[in-house]
Parts: structure tokens; sequence; C-alpha cells
């Protein structure tokens, strides 16, 4: 059985500091050494006290003791987390070979991550979105038998909702947008998970739109860009306008809808992201908008030769 005094063991090592000098303070240093050796587990007190010393979160490693190299699992699913989150499946992809060489991911339940990354590729990469969707809905209830993080579920959700907007089955996607929150709501919290709630919200905000909910898609849009501006995190808040924009649109509201057009324009004229407004413009009425709130503008004009629209 794996046990938490050898990722205490390994931190400890890394900061190049003595058993003695963990200890003061906290316990005496036998009983560390009773904890790194596994013959003793630390009480919820001495963990937070120890987990300051050593500048990080040991109560995260509990859900992976059991693993050959705990600490690397974890750092690699954190990774997987950022790269799902960002869309850089490339990344995502060089990153998942590497962790398939370790023993933990080539067995279940970390097998799980491998796989969910592999469909990512499969869906983005390659375009084969139907394809992805049967095998998603298979990982899910793998994953679901082994009650496996919550986390992941919420990630399988997530990546559902992407595909059932692009494949316009729009009743699933709210659906699997509507899990992905609950899960979420559930455990977690969004400063420590802010680039998996900006996914995730931007697709409950798709799913919305598509379901012909738009005052529903402002409201949400108007309070996550209240949570992004108190993190200052402007992280692909161009979708948030994006849709809030596609809202008012169709509800008439022109010159709001303008506003928040201009806005995730000129983020997206600072940088080149194609996918990004590809994804936007399968969803919403870009084009349409383009051509009908000032297609004299110069910024538009602008917007329209960069990403040949």
């Amino acid at each position: 059985m794996g046990h938490i005094g050898r990722t205490i063991e390994k931190y400890r090592q890394a900061l190049s500091i003595s058993r003695k000098e963990l200890a003061e303070d906290i316990c005496s240093e036998k009983h560390i050494y009773l904890i790194e050796k596994g013959e003793r587990s630390p009480s919820a007190n001495i963990l937070k006290q120890l987990s300051e010393k050593l500048g990080v979160n040991l109560f995260e490693f509990y859900q992976y003791i059991d693993c050959e190299n705990p600490i690397e699992v974890r750092d690699k699913i954190k990774d997987f987390y950022m790269y799902r989150a960002n869309l850089d499946f490339i990344t995502l992809m060089k990153v998942s070979v590497e962790a398939y060489d370790m023993w933990d991911f080539r067995n279940k339940p970390y097998s799980f991550e491998i796989r969910l990354n592999d469909l990512y590729y499969m869906a983005f990469e390659d375009n084969r979105y139907e394809e992805t969707k049967v095998k998603l809905k298979k990982l899910l209830k793998e994953a679901e038998i082994w009650k496996y993080s919550e986390m992941f579920l919420v990630n399988v959700h997530t990546l559902m909702t992407t595909l059932c907007l692009i494949t316009q089955d729009f009743t699933e996607a709210k659906n699997s947008a509507l899990k992905a929150l609950k899960i979420f709501q559930r455990q977690f919290d969004v400063e420590k998970n802010l680039p998996l709630s900006t996914t995730m919200i931007v697709n409950l905000m798709g799913a919305y739109y598509v379901n012909g909910e738009y005052d529903v898609v402002i409201d949400i849009g108007n309070k996550f860009l209240k949570i992004k501006q108190a993190f200052n995190s402007y992280d692909r808040i161009h979708y948030i306008y994006f849709f809030m924009s596609f809202a008012c649109y169709t509800k008439n509201m022109r010159e709001e809808a303008y506003i928040f057009l201009k806005k995730a324009i000129y983020i997206l004229m600072m940088d080149f992201r194609p996918t990004d407004v590809t994804y936007v413009a399968m969803i919403g009425e870009l084009e349409e908008m383009l051509e009908d709130l000032d297609k004299d503008s110069e910024l538009i004009r602008e917007f329209r030769k960069k990403y040949k629209i």
C-alpha cells in the first residue's frame, strides 16, 4: 500500500532539509521518521503544519497515495487539465505519451486520463466528432463504475458538451453542461480551477444559447465576467463576450450586441486564435452580425481579413 510518508520524504529531500528541521515546532524527529516509513499516519493538524513548512498542499496527495509515483502522477494530471482547458492538443498528446511510460498511467484508473486525452485529439485534430461521442460515453460509464475522480467527470461532461454543440445535438449539449456544472459546484473551487471553470461556463453559455435561452446566457456572462475580473483573469474572455453578443443580437439589443462583439474582436486582434473563431462561428451568428452591425468599420474589416471571414 502507498502512504503519504513517501510524498513527504520526497518534498523534504527536494528542499534539502533534515527530518529534525522538518519536525521542529511540529512533532518529534522520530515521528517524522515513522511517517516517512509508513508506520504512522499524520494527524490532520500535523499534515497541515507539514504542508506549510514544505510549501505544498499534502492533502491533495491522499487520492494518489497508492500510486508508484504520486507526485509525478499528480503533476501530469494537472498538466492534462491545463492543456485541455487551453485547447492545446498537440502539447497535450506530447505530455500524454510521456505519461504512458509511467506504470500508473498504463493501469486503471489513471489510464482513463490517457484515453480521454486520445479522445480530445480525435475530436479536435481529426474532427471525428460522432465517433468521439460514442467512445466518450463508454469511457464515462467505466469511470463511473470505478468511482474515479469527480474532476475527471467534469472534464468528460465538458468535452461532451463541446462535441454536442458542434454536432448540433443541442438537448444533450445542455444536459452535459449542467452535469459538469453540478459536479463542479459540489466539490471544487472556482479560483483554484479557473481555466477549467472558464471552459465549462463558456460551454454552458453556448448550450443555453442554442436552446434559445438568451436571458440566461446574458445573466451567466455578466456573473462570470465579475468573477474573472475579481481574479484579474482575462483568459478566453472573448468567448464570453461573443456569446453575450449573440444573445443580445438575437433579442434585438443591437447596441449591446455591438459593444460585446467589439470587445471580443479587440482581444482576437491582439492574438491569432483561428480555432476559437471557428468554434464560435459554428454556434452563433458571427458572419451575419459582422455584416449587419457595422460592415464599414475598420476594426471589422481588419478582423475579417485576419481570420478570412
